[in-house]
């Protein structure tokens, strides 16, 4: 009768029961090697220490580097939403900057037109621009009255802190419509600083909306580019108000006259406090300036 030799097969509880003690005792000697003064180490506990150093350097690192990688994920975290919040902050100053510069830019306005209202010799009435149409034939804007409605007449002169605006053209209620100096059938009597040259200045028709020139001018007169052009008094405006530069002098060959364009001393474009003198108007004829224009279009809000 034959019988099977050979080892008993070890069961795997109890492999995990062996692997369990051998780590505890592992532990063990490590805590207890580590937690001895040099002077009572052992050979045993010197062997544990060399064989566990390496293993322990390597799980403080590993320990190290989640530690590292979870505060830099806390940090950045904090840094975005730090980010997020700066964001709005700057956000709700620029704003707030924004604001105060448009009125710190229209207390500067308002100043300056109460300083011009000081010099002028008649009275005034302020009033605010509401409505612009231009179109290649006609350059008219809207204002609103701050008071006086029953005072303002067609024809009465319309200026600005930079300079001549131009006439008022209609008056309804307490609006009124106001040709501008730009206007194609506008018609300022002018002369030079420099020179003391005349001349009759005149809006410029066409695409260049806001231009202006002197069509006539004897061929004689001495004017330069750059040269500064003002009311000569005559026409309802009052005398050496700013009316603007000349940007460009051009003599046919033949002929008695030389064309003078001007660059306007106002920005029409950003037009947004007149003040509208108080002084009887000249007659209809002089000057050549229209009255009572209808725009043939509606007017739009200025940009």
């Amino acid at each position: 009768m034959a019988y099977a030799t050979g080892a008993m097969p070890v069961s795997r509880r109890t492999r995990e029961l062996v692997l369990v003690g051998v780590l505890l005792a592992l532990a063990v000697l490590v805590f207890r090697a580590n937690s001895r003064k040099p002077a009572q180490l052992s050979a045993l506990d010197r062997v544990v220490l060399r064989a566990s150093a390496p293993i322990q350097g390597a799980l403080a690192g590993a320990v190290s580097g989640v530690a590292g990688a979870f505060r830099g994920y806390v940090y950045l975290v904090d840094v975005r939403r730090d980010n997020a919040r700066l964001l709005d902050e700057n956000r709700r100053l620029q704003l707030e900057l924004a604001r105060t510069r448009l009125a710190d830019e229209r207390a500067t306005r308002l100043e300056e037109l109460l300083h011009l209202r000081a010099e002028l010799p008649s009275e005034t009435v302020a009033a605010r621009v509401i409505g612009v149409e231009t179109s290649a034939h006609f350059r008219v804007i809207r204002v609103r009255l701050d008071r006086g409605a029953g005072e303002v007449k067609p024809g009465m002169v319309v200026l600005s802190p930079e300079g001549v605006v131009g006439r008022i053209s209609r008056v309804f209620g307490g609006f009124c419509d106001v040709q501008l100096a730009v206007d194609p059938e506008s018609a300022i009597d002018v002369m030079v600083v420099r020179s003391g040259a005349r001349g009759v200045l005149k809006g410029k028709s066409g695409d260049d909306l806001f231009r202006a020139h002197i069509p006539e001018m004897v061929r004689g007169e001495d004017v330069r580019e750059g040269d500064e052009i003002v009311t000569s008094g005559i026409g309802g405006f009052p005398p050496e108000l700013p009316v603007g530069r000349v940007a460009k002098v051009a003599k046919p060959d033949a002929g008695l006259w030389q064309q003078v364009l001007v660059a306007p001393a106002v920005d029409f474009a950003r037009l947004s406090e007149v003040l509208v003198l108080l002084a009887p108007p000249p007659p209809p004829d002089e000057g050549g300036a229209r009255h009572g224009p209808e725009p043939s279009r509606g007017l739009r809000p200025p940009r």
